[in-house]
């Protein structure tokens, strides 16, 4: 069995490596690939799929470069591909990822945005950025706050070759904090409506689900028992074969700790009586299908 971990951030303090500061990652916080790859380790967990806080990816392209066998790449979307900030004479956006790409062998590409909400996917202008996902194999890595949330089943009707994966649960971000561990805090939490709805977009047949991100997304602390029945009804409602666990590292390192997140998954997938093969899948095997990830 391969273990992937299908989600987690590495950076360096922005002197170091360019990249945007905020609260959550002030210039000067460190989150080496060292680091990550000795909790990789210890806990035998294979590959890792790792993704920039920003459109800045020089450090995690210089990590994929280094160890292309361990780690695949989400590139994040920049405003000036999602096309909402081309000048007149730019590139066209599928020459602009051509050209990103060629550099950086990026699997997912990140996205907060796919249109004016309302208004028909078909002139919104991100579809050119959508497209070239879908023609060139890259999985859309969602990450949407409430109002970008439903063109989701907009974006996968008109784009049915597109491999799309929610991020966290489905969980839209809104008036984040950053708590005592410096992690995401969020004061609205999963509701069972949001729970509702990702499980209808499951009719997609290629929509993916991402649990991770536990410590925010749960009321509780670790194992994040709430979560483990929403665990239950993706795996009901996807199949093992469209869900994936990530563990939002580095946010989690403190508190509960990488091993508690295993855990965490573990138990979710004990209380859903997955069979082994289940198990290999989430775990493993559907990271390890969406990019192309050697098996150990």
């Amino acid at each position: 069995m391969t273990r992937v971990d299908a989600h987690a951030h590495v950076f360096r303090p922005a002197a170091v490596s360019p990249r945007g500061s905020d609260e959550l990652a002030p210039h000067d916080r460190d989150a080496p690939v060292e680091g990550f790859t000795a909790e990789l380790e210890r806990h035998g967990v294979d590959r890792a799929v790792l993704v920039p806080l920003d459109e800045h990816d020089d450090y995690v392209r210089e990590c994929l470069a280094s160890d292309p066998v361990r780690f695949a790449a989400v590139a994040v979307s920049s405003d000036a591909e999602r096309g909402r900030a081309r000048g007149r004479h730019a590139e066209s956006v599928s020459d602009a990822l051509d050209r990103r790409r060629a550099g950086f062998r990026f699997g997912g590409l990140r996205t907060t945005w796919l249109g004016e909400p309302g208004q028909d996917i078909r002139d919104s202008p991100a579809l050119p950025m959508l497209r070239w996902c879908a023609d060139q194999g890259v999985v859309l890595w969602a990450y949407l706050p409430p109002d970008q949330f439903p063109l989701v089943d907009a974006v996968a009707r008109e784009l049915p070759d597109l491999a799309i994966a929610l991020n966290h649960f489905g969980f839209s971000p809104a008036d984040m904090r950053v708590d005592a561990h410096g992690r995401p805090w969020f004061a609205s939490r999963l509701p069972d409506e949001r729970v509702d709805a990702v499980c209808a977009l499951a009719a997609h047949p290629r929509m993916h689900v991402l649990v991770s991100g536990h410590y925010a997304v749960s009321q509780e602390d670790a194992p994040y028992s709430d979560l483990r029945g929403p665990t239950t009804r993706y795996l009901e409602a996807y199949g093992a074969d469209r869900v994936m666990w990530g563990s939002d590292m580095p946010w989690p390192a403190a508190a509960p700790g990488y091993g508690a997140l295993l855990d965490a998954i573990g138990s979710a997938l004990d209380e859903a009586g997955s069979s082994a093969a289940e198990r290999e899948l989430v775990l493993g095997g559907t990271a390890s299908r969406l990019f192309a990830l050697a098996p150990a």
